[in-house]
């Protein structure tokens, strides 16, 4: 579904403009008739470059169903998240901003904890309104090993593992569901679904939960590492920007079996300019 080529490549391009000062980002380096700015230049040659191709597989796809619009939106903040914690060292996410409050590690904890609890709920759905034997209670609790694919001792070691296993994990699963429930049918989205509350709410709401709980955490550890003293960077800024970019060319390709020559051509473009721009930091 995504292109490996291209999510590398962009990543490969943040790891290596991450650390870059200021007066690093000025280093002279051209782009075709651009030699006024330096290399923080780059960043936006590439944010245009992964917007036109957005824009070119927006035309040429067929209509996104709802689904898989909701899911286009929960990926993009997903890419949110990973940006938000792009570069964080191991004793940062395990520190604090104040007694009694949330390191970024027990966030991350939470809001995987969550994706699996909405998987499990709208799989569970799912599997009853298919088989025409949909009941109103919620999960059983003896279903969530099978539910989350993981026994209950594999799923406490990885929330009370470190932060990288946790982002590791979740890297392979976020596609996994975006490729399980792309496949929702409108008509499915308004079936109900059970989960701890009393609502009974639609299968739309708990794919759409998804995103929102994003939001909510992002936002929480953003103040966190503020609380901490890590202001972003221009560059941890600009990575901002990059990662929303390739999001959107990621959310047109849900539900698409198509050629991707043109994720793997910008790709291939975007690994030389890294190589250009490390020869120049190099001088």
């Amino acid at each position: 579904m995504f292109n490996a080529e291209l999510v590398n490549a962009v990543e490969t391009f943040s790891e290596l403009m991450l650390p870059l000062s200021e007066n690093d980002l000025a280093r002279n380096w051209v782009w075709k008739d651009h030699d006024e700015e330096g290399i923080r230049f780059a960043f936006f040659v590439t944010i245009q470059e992964l917007r036109q191709l957005a824009a070119q597989l927006a035309a040429n796809r067929k209509p996104l169903t709802q689904a898989q619009h909701i899911l286009g939106q929960y990926h993009k903040q997903f890419m949110d998240l990973q940006a938000a914690v792009f570069g964080l060292l191991k004793e940062d996410s395990e520190q604090a901003p104040a007694e009694g409050e949330w390191t970024v590690r027990q966030v991350y904890s939470h809001i995987l904890g969550a994706e699996f609890g909405f998987r499990a709920v709208i799989r569970y759905a799912l599997e009853g309104h298919r088989s025409g034997n949909w009941k109103p209670e919620p999960t059983p609790e003896s279903e969530y090993p099978r539910l989350y694919g993981l026994s209950e001792s594999d799923y406490d070691e990885l929330m009370n593992g470190p932060l990288e296993g946790m982002l590791a994990f979740h890297r392979e699963m976020h596609p996994q569901i975006i490729q399980e429930f792309s496949g929702i049918t409108n008509q499915e989205l308004d079936l109900p679904s059970a989960f701890w509350e009393e609502t009974r709410f639609p299968i739309r709401h708990r794919l759409h939960r998804f995103e929102a709980h994003f939001i909510q955490h992002t936002v929480q550890v953003d103040k966190t590492l503020v609380a901490l003293g890590q202001t972003p960077s221009e560059s941890k800024r600009l990575i901002r920007y990059l990662y929303s970019a390739l999001a959107e060319v990621n959310a047109n390709l849900i539900g698409e079996n198509i050629s991707q020559e043109s994720c793997a051509k910008l790709a291939e473009s975007i690994n030389s300019r890294s190589v250009k721009i490390m020869s120049v930091l190099e001088k």
